[in-house]
């Protein structure tokens, strides 16, 4: 245990916890932060996001076919709200538009027009108006959900919608700007950690090959078992990495305010994501979670390995690089990102984990019967 302890204290020495505040720091403000800052996006969006959120408090988890006629009738007053502002408005009754119908119906072309209707929207941010719009984006989602499906559908694929439309999680009251939201800060928080986790590694057994530190300690039985020890440190320290990485994230994320969203289906005629399973978001959350945990560790086998067979930082870094590809893009889309979407195969994931996590163990057991065996 002194042994761990003492070599987790070496790879977090100052200079690397400097390196890691630093990366980290310009990656939250390249990448991250705007996520969090402009959440959501500007308008429309806010009137998505509200509207969505005064359904959850009117109508709960779901939305019946009586409460979507409520919603109607809700869109119908902000209607009439809206005609009595307009009637209010000198300028716009000059020129003849007096009611929504007519104000919805303007001809932009027309400069004088476009004027009226930018001031209406842009100027004046009249809140009626914006929300109107998002209840009619609502409105055709629920009642043209197939408009929103944006590839042709496999037989199997085609069923489980079906099973969806039976089972009735497509009525869920569970928007998909909640959802892209977290999927887009996932991924780079993912990429984050991993970034973190290679630089924390490099230096795993390089630095005692630089100081010729192996020469001494395989000439014992004792001192070549520290080559397996070294690992338990890596993988130690990223679990450390990642769960303070994470859990600075999650506090952040407490401001985005979507917390009731939580025990809602992520399959939902509001979201343009579909699952092949039926997650709520807490759980699609803690299985993003579980995965970069996983591939967090398949990592640490890697780089490990890595640092065993690079005589020196250059060679790892140059190791590194394709590892980085694969796993900042691909890696981090499909095992991270686009968990269980319906467009990808059902078993794509969890035998991508189970080849991945096989063959880094594989590699490092390779290389750790070789140096039992090392002539130093």
């Amino acid at each position: 245990m002194r042994i761990l302890f003492n070599e987790i204290r070496k790879l977090f020495s100052v200079k690397i916890i400097c390196l890691l505040l630093l990366v980290s720091f310009i990656v939250y403000q390249q990448f991250i932060m705007f996520e969090f800052k402009y959440f959501p996006n500007g308008r429309p969006l806010l009137d998505d996001f509200r509207a969505t959120q005064k359904m959850l408090v009117d109508y709960g988890k779901s939305m019946d076919n009586e409460e979507f006629e409520d919603f109607k009738e809700i869109k119908e007053q902000r209607i009439a709200e809206a005609t009595e502002y307009l009637k209010s408005q000198k300028e716009m009754v000059a020129a003849d538009i007096d009611t929504y119908e007519e104000f919805s119906n303007m001809d932009l072309e027309n400069e004088k027009l476009a004027a009226l209707h930018s001031k209406i929207f842009f100027e004046d941010s009249v809140d009626i108006f914006w929300e109107i719009q998002a209840r009619d984006g609502i409105i055709d989602r629920y009642e043209h959900p197939e408009r929103f499906i944006e590839h042709e559908l496999t037989p199997k694929q085609d069923a489980r919608m079906d099973e969806l439309v039976e089972n009735g999680s497509t009525k869920a009251i569970f928007t998909d700007m909640v959802f892209d939201n977290y999927n887009a800060l996932i991924k780079f928080v993912a990429i984050l950690i991993f970034l973190n986790i290679m630089i924390i590694l490099m230096p795993l057994y390089i630095r005692d090959k630089r100081n010729h530190v192996q020469l001494l300690q395989y000439t014992s039985k004792t001192g070549r078992k520290l080559f397996s020890q070294k690992l338990v440190t890596g993988i130690s320290a990223a679990m450390i990495v990642i769960t303070t990485q994470l859990a600075f994230f999650f506090f952040m994320y407490k401001g985005n305010d979507t917390s009731m969203f939580y025990p809602l289906p992520i399959n939902s005629i509001f979201n343009f994501f579909v699952s092949w399973y039926d997650l709520t978001f807490f759980q699609y959350i803690v299985l993003t979670v579980i995965c970069v945990y996983l591939l967090g560790i398949a990592l640490v086998l890697v780089g490990a390995w890595i640092s065993s067979i690079a005589p020196n930082y250059m060679t790892s870094v140059g190791l590194h690089v394709p590892l980085a590809f694969l796993l900042f893009g691909s890696g981090t889309t499909y095992l991270v990102q686009n968990l269980t979407i319906i467009y990808s195969n059902p078993y794509l994931a969890p035998i991508s984990f189970v080849i991945i996590l096989v063959l880094s163990s594989l590699l490092f057991m390779w290389r750790y019967r070789s140096e039992k065996v090392k002539n130093i």
